[in-house]
């Protein structure tokens, strides 16, 4: 133990924070479930009771505390703050599909934060495991391995399996050993928030990575944009804490408004000392600049947690916007409320609900109004509607096809509004039903349509080029020798954005 001579604080080895990032498919979900059956402490005595965004193991007398990242591309920039908090990024990779477009994205977030990588190479189970090859691969990453002469260990691990677990683990305690992981012990706590949301029954809630000092129950805390009191203090399985240390993840309530994730929060003497530190907040939607004549797609979006929402709208800034614009009225942590669906109401708003659900006053004006609301408990079904919105609102457009071409050579039977025209098709084909025009000397003359086609005598639906064809022919303008038939159909097209 060692004494900040300034402070008076003792300064200590904590247990390292660890967070795994990598491809969607590359098994980050399966390993970490896999260390977190391998050991989480406090699993002998009922499990982990509720999900908080991060969880402590316990191996050979040591803790270490993993958080649980989202693990979608659109959480891009909640990985990133997740890489910040940490001390060592496991870097998941698949031995037999190697580095992909997001494993690229995991290593820019691992080099632009400082953390320490530790490379998992999963699925060494598969026959199709070829460890080496990644290896080769990561060097193109500028990440040199160990085996091949560079500084970042890696192992070989199988989350199904459970091969290489003790490994990883011995090799994160390792790396912590080395790098001398250690905070401030004692005085006021800190702490990174790494999730929160709006808890029905708690109100306000964050999961805090301690970073520094003690925070403890009761104790007044703030951050930029929020201050509050602790109210309710858990450890990341459930049970009533009276105080936690650096290393820690905890559940605390008891803020005034939900804050955001990323955040740092402290520990301080009172409501106005927090006050002090508080900063004008803002929710960053920038919607595009909309014009008369536009078409327009309102929204108002509630979500379960700060980091759904930040998400959501990281992805929905990748839908194009030049055919319809995409206006966000509202976006917020909460179940839909009353005011959200008067909002709705009067600017002809569609609600997008993920993870929370609409409240009884709510419920009531949505059965006798006509506002839609959407649930969701995937990002990408959300994003899918929004786009099916958006597409809704484009007109459907008639669009020609051209089709074939024939060159008349001979009439055979003229009556009023009819003949039986024959001649070769020279490009393309010709179908019964087919919009037809007539060209004379490079003129169009007029137009009709195919109502019925022979081939050899015998009625077809179809006559390809080259082919001799008889059509009858339907249409105010009569045919002659000599013409050219330009045969052509309509679609009606639905444009998407």
């Amino acid at each position: 133990m060692i004494k900040d001579n300034k402070n008076n604080l003792e300064i200590k080895k904590r247990p390292p924070v660890v967070v795994v990032l990598g491809h969607i498919d590359h098994g980050k979900t399966s390993l970490l479930m896999a260390i977190k059956d391998f050991r989480v402490l406090g699993k002998e005595k009922g499990g982990i009771t509720q999900h908080v965004g991060a969880y402590q193991i316990e191996y050979n007398n040591e803790k270490i505390t993993f958080i649980d990242t989202p693990g979608h591309e659109s959480f891009s920039a909640i990985r990133s703050r997740g890489a910040k908090v940490a001390d060592i990024a496991i870097l998941v990779i698949d031995a037999c599909e190697g580095i992909k477009k997001q494993t690229k994205e995991a290593i820019r977030h691992i080099k632009e934060s400082g953390v320490i990588p530790i490379v998992a190479l999963n699925k060494i189970d598969k026959e199709c495991a070829n460890p080496e090859k990644v290896k080769q691969e990561l060097l193109g990453e500028d990440i040199w391995v160990e085996s091949l002469g560079g500084k970042v260990p890696s192992v070989e691990v199988s989350a199904k399996t459970k091969k290489g677990i003790d490994s990883l683990i011995e090799m994160i305690l390792l790396v912590a050993e080395i790098e001398k992981i250690e905070a401030i012990s004692s005085g006021k706590g800190e702490g990174v928030i790494i999730e929160s949301k709006l808890d029905a029954k708690k109100g306000p809630t964050a999961t805090v990575i301690i970073t520094q000092g003690v925070i403890k129950g009761g104790d007044f805390i703030g951050t930029n944009s929020v201050t509050g009191k602790v109210k309710t203090f858990e450890s990341f399985d459930g049970k009533h804490l009276e105080e936690a240390f650096s290393g820690d993840p905890v559940l605390i309530s008891g803020f005034s408004e939900v804050p955001a994730v990323g955040e740092v929060v402290k520990v301080y003497d009172s409501f106005d000392e927090a006050n002090k530190n508080i900063k004008p907040r803002e929710i960053l939607i920038k919607n595009p600049d909309i014009e008369v004549g536009d078409k327009v797609l309102n929204l108002i979006i509630k979500t379960d947690v700060i980091g759904s929402l930040e998400g959501i709208l990281e992805l929905l800034k990748s839908i194009p916007q030049d055919k319809v614009k995409l206006n966000i009225l509202k976006a917020e942590v909460g179940d839909v409320n009353e005011k959200d669906v008067k909002l709705a109401k009067t600017s002809d708003t569609h609600i997008v609900a993920f993870r929370v659900k609409v409240d009884k006053v709510a419920e009531n004006i949505i059965q006798n109004t006509k506002i839609d609301v959407d649930y969701f408990d995937i990002i990408y079904d959300l994003a899918k509607k929004v786009r099916e919105l958006m597409d809704a609102l484009l007109v459907t457009e008639k669009q020609r096809i051209d089709v074939g071409e024939l060159d008349v050579l001979a009439i055979f039977r003229t009556e009023k509004g009819k003949q039986i025209v024959g001649g070769r098709v020279v490009e393309g084909k010709i179908e019964r039903g087919l919009k037809v025009e007539i060209f004379r000397d490079n003129e169009k003359i007029g137009e009709g349509k195919v109502v019925g086609l022979e081939v050899s005598r015998k009625k077809v639906d179809i006559a390809h080029k080259d082919s001799e064809a008889g059509i009858l022919y339907e249409g105010k303008e009569k045919v002659q020798e000599g013409d050219i038939l330009r045969f052509y159909k309509e679609e009606f097209i639905k444009p998407t954005i």
